[in-house]
C-alpha cells in the first residue's frame, strides 16, 4: 500500500489489461468512484457489464477525495433554485440524502477497509460578511426538508469561526477502501474490469482498445468529462475547478467535518493524529505562486500549530447550474451514457448518478431522473450554454497572446503547464498530460507534441 495516500486505506486489486473480444450489456469508461458503483449496481442485476480503466482503479479523482458523505452541498441549491427552480432543487435534495444513505449501507456491507462511520458536518461561517450567506442557506435548506439547524458551539471547529450550521448522522470514509471494495464485489457479480486499457475510439455499440474491442448495445463514459466529447451544449455545461488535499499534524483535535459556507472554501475532516483538509486553487493551470501564497495565508493563519505531511491534487467538474449532467451525450444517441458535474462531492454524487443511471438501463427511470438530462431545456438553460460558449472562445482567444505551448487535441485550447501538479493542463476542459505529452486524463483521447520550443508558461 506504499502508492497510496496516507489517508487512504484500502487494497490494490490486480486486474490485467483487456485483450480481445468482450461483449457485454453495458461497457463503462473510467475506473473511478462512478464507472466503479455502476458496473456493481448493474452486475448485481444480472448485466453483463465490462469496465475499462486507462490506468489503476482510483487513480482519478477518488485518489484526493476527502471522503465525506454529506447532502450538505452548500450553494449548490441556491443555484438550482435560480435556474432550475424549486420543483428540482427539492428532488435534488430527496436523491441526495437516499445517496447518503446508499452509500453508508453500501459501505457496511463491503469486505474492504473502507472505515466507514457516522458524524455531523457544520458549515461554518469564518467571517461577519459570511453571515448572510450562512442564513440563507439555512432558510433554504429547512424549505427543502434537510436536517439542519443552528449551531452557536462550532462543533469544536479547530479555529474561531462566526457562526456554524449543523447537519447530523453525515458519513465519512476511506474513498480507495471504499471503491477497491465495490470493485470486488462487482467482481464476483461477473463484472470484467480492465486495468492499463484506455479506449483509443468510441463508435455505435463498441469501443476500441489497444488490444481488444468491447461491443455493448450501452456505453457509459465515466471520465469526469467524457472522453472524445465536443458536444458545446455539455461542454458549456461544466467548469473545471483544481483542489488540493493535505494531511496535517498536529492542533487541537475535532470529531466532526466542517465545510465553509464559501464554495471551495477550505473543508475539513479528522484524522487519527491529525486533520485532512481541501480547498479550491481554481482553474487548471494555476499559478504556482497564488498557491504558496494561499497555503500561507489559509494554513499559517487558521491553523497555525499544524504542519502538512502529505498532500494530493485533483480536479473536480463542477456543473453550472448546481444540477449533475446524468444520462445521454446527446438526445438522438440513447445508446451513449455520461455522468459528471458532482461540483466536489464525488463519493455522494458518483452513487445519485449510479442510481439514476442503473434505472435508466434496466427500464425504470422516475420522473424526477429527467432533472440530471445533460441536455435539459428549462428556462434558464440558453443563458448556462451561452455563458460557457461565450467562455470557451474567450479562453482561447486568450491561449493565443501566451508564452508558445503545446494544443490540446480535444478541442485545440493552448495548455498551461503546472509546477505544482507537473503536467500540461487545459483550462477549457480539463484534459491532462505528462511533461512529455503522453494522455494522463480525459476528455482528450490523444497525447500532444511537446517540442524543445515548448516553455512552461
Amino acid at each position: 500500500m506504499d502508492d497510496f495516500p496516507s489517508w487512504q486505506q484500502g487494497i490494490r486489486l490486480d486486474n490485467p489489461p483487456l485483450n480481445g473480444l468482450h461483449r457485454a450489456d453495458v461497457a463503462i469508461v473510467g475506473g473511478g468512484l462512478t464507472g466503479v458503483t455502476t458496473a456493481m449496481l448493474l452486475a448485481e442485476q444480472g448485466l453483463r457489464v465490462v469496465l475499462a480503466e486507462a490506468h489503476r482503479l482510483g487513480d482519478g479523482a477518488a485518489w484526493a477525495c476527502a471522503g465525506i458523505v454529506t447532502a450538505q452541498l452548500g450553494q449548490a441549491y441556491h443555484t438550482v433554485i435560480d435556474l432550475a427552480g424549486l420543483d428540482a432543487a427539492s428532488a435534488f435534495a430527496r436523491m441526495v440524502m437516499d445517496a447518503v444513505e446508499s452509500v453508508h449501507q453500501a459501505a457496511k456491507s463491503l469486505d474492504a477497509p473502507c472505515q466507514a462511520r457516522e458524524t455531523d458536518v457544520y458549515t461554518y461561517a469564518f467571517l461577519k460578511r459570511d453571515l448572510p450567506a450562512l442564513e440563507r442557506q439555512l432558510t433554504l435548506q429547512r424549505r427543502l426538508g434537510l436536517p439542519v439547524s443552528i449551531a452557536p458551539d462550532a462543533g469544536s471547529c479547530p479555529f474561531p469561526v462566526e457562526l456554524s450550521l449543523l447537519m447530523p448522522r453525515q458519513f465519512m470514509l476511506s474513498p480507495l477502501g471504499y471503491l477497491m471494495g465495490m470493485a470486488e464485489q462487482a467482481g464476483q457479480a461477473g463484472c470484467v474490469i480492465g486495468e492499463q486499457s484506455p479506449v483509443r475510439a468510441v463508435e455505435e455499440g463498441r469501443l476500441l482498445l489497444e488490444d481488444a474491442v468491447i461491443e455493448a448495445p450501452t456505453i457509459l463514459l465515466a471520465t469526469g468529462v467524457p472522453i472524445g466529447c465536443k458536444a458545446l451544449p455539455v461542454l458549456a455545461m461544466t467548469t473545471q475547478r483544481v483542489r488540493e488535499t493535505v494531511v496535517l499534524r498536529g492542533g487541537a483535535p475535532f470529531d466532526n467535518c466542517h465545510i465553509s459556507v464559501r464554495d471551495g472554501g477550505l473543508t475539513l475532516r479528522p484524522l487519527s493524529g491529525g486533520y485532512l483538509t481541501t480547498w479550491t486553487l481554481g482553474r487548471p493551470g494555476f499559478d504556482r505562486q497564488e498557491r504558496e501564497e494561499l497555503l500561507d495565508r489559509v494554513l499559517a493563519g487558521r491553523l497555525p500549530e499544524s504542519s502538512i505531511v502529505d498532500g494530493a491534487i485533483r480536479q473536480d467538474v463542477w456543473s453550472r447550474d448546481g444540477l449533475p449532467l446524468i444520462g445521454s451525450i446527446r438526445e438522438r444517441r440513447h445508446h451513449l451514457l455520461m455522468a459528471t458535474g458532482y461540483s466536489g462531492y464525488g463519493v455522494t454524487g458518483s452513487m445519485l448518478a449510479a442510481q439514476v443511471l442503473t434505472r435508466r438501463i434496466l427500464g425504470r427511470p422516475l420522473p424526477e431522473d429527467a432533472i440530471f438530462n445533460p441536455n435539459r431545456r428549462y428556462p434558464s438553460a440558453k443563458a448556462v450554454v451561452s455563458f460557457g460558449a461565450r467562455e470557451l472562445r474567450l479562453t482561447r482567444r486568450r491561449s493565443r497572446f501566451r508564452l508558445r505551448s503545446p494544443v490540446c487535441p480535444h478541442m485545440g485550447c493552448r495548455l498551461r503547464y503546472s509546477h505544482a501538479t507537473g503536467k500540461w493542463e487545459c483550462p477549457c476542459h480539463g484534459a491532462t498530460f505528462s511533461v512529455l505529452g503522453e494522455n494522463v486524463d480525459g476528455p482528450a483521447m490523444r497525447p500532444i507534441r511537446v517540442t524543445a520550443k515548448d516553455r512552461p508558461g
